[in-house]
């Protein structure tokens, strides 16, 4: 079990190592990165989501890999734009604000009717701004790599992990069909990227051969079904990609005071992987 174990954390240090990698950027509008994502985990539940919902913000229940038809549009010609818009009226529970996700066509549509664009393209299950928070946060590369090691032994123990790291349970689910494909269709070489120690990109710039496998065989349905990436988000990572891949924006559009703790379930992920580990 160990060796199966190693052999899966390699290759989830090859992926996702590069995915949730540190970094810095105008996205938090100069706020503090850890106390920006915070809130936003905190604030933007999607239990605080008003009716009606984007049709595809749901949980992926079903394997969209299993499906050659899927997804029906590819990457670039997802349209739109997905908007927010904070309500008056507040959860009585926590008191957070209510808010809404719209698609709109356009940006200018959008601002018209009181929206804020939160990310390029259309709302689906990673578009909460809790979720939002989680992109933006910092430091996910190892716990992230032991959520998918957990998948290996039990769907239900890697989607559990991926929440406990603040993801909604609908963007929890299309990462751990993403997660899955991309472990069937990619372990061998990304592996072998991980041991020869790849950087993420190759000297032309092109993704290395880990990273490029993952794009091809699991970005599309990915992108379609989870709606917000990082780069839909202006959320910049240790990959480099040509500025037109990056979405220009930034995320100034909290409530309140920003003075709020930073979430360290990571650590304790962390520690719960070194123990199973051995």
């Amino acid at each position: 079990m160990k060796s199966s174990s190693l052999a899966v954390g390699l290759f989830l240090i090859a992926i996702f190592g590069s995915v949730f990698a540190e970094d810095i950027g105008p996205d938090t509008c100069g706020q503090d990165r850890k106390v920006l994502s915070s809130w936003f985990i905190s604030h933007g539940s999607p239990r605080l989501l008003l009716a009606p919902l984007p049709p595809l913000f749901m949980n992926v229940t079903e394997d969209p890999y299993e499906d050659p038809n899927k997804p029906p549009l590819s990457p670039e010609d997802i349209p739109g734009f997905c908007a927010m818009q904070w309500s008056n009226e507040t959860d009585p529970e926590s008191g957070n604000r209510l808010y809404t996700l719209q698609n709109f066509d356009t940006v200018v549509e959008a601002q018209s009717a009181g929206f804020i664009i939160t990310h390029e393209g259309q709302c689906a299950a990673c578009s909460s701004l809790q979720d939002l928070g989680v992109y933006m946060s910092r430091n996910l590369t190892t716990p992230t790599r032991w959520c998918g090691v957990l998948g290996l032994f039990s769907p239900e123990l890697e989607i559990q992990c991926m929440k406990d790291l603040g993801f909604s349970e609908e963007c929890a689910s299309i990462w751990h069909w993403n997660v899955k494909n991309t472990r069937s269709k990619c372990l061998e070489v990304c592996i072998k990227s991980f041991i020869e120690d790849e950087p993420f990109n190759k000297p032309d710039g092109s993704l290395n051969d880990c990273l490029q496998c993952d794009e091809d065989l699991s970005g599309p349905n990915f992108k379609y079904y989870s709606g917000r990436t990082r780069r839909n988000s202006g959320i910049p990572s240790a990959i480099q990609r040509p500025e037109s891949q990056i979405y220009d924006m930034e995320h100034c559009y909290w409530y309140g005071t920003l003075d709020f703790p930073s979430d360290n379930s990571t650590e304790s992920i962390w520690s719960e992987a070194l123990e199973f580990l051995g």
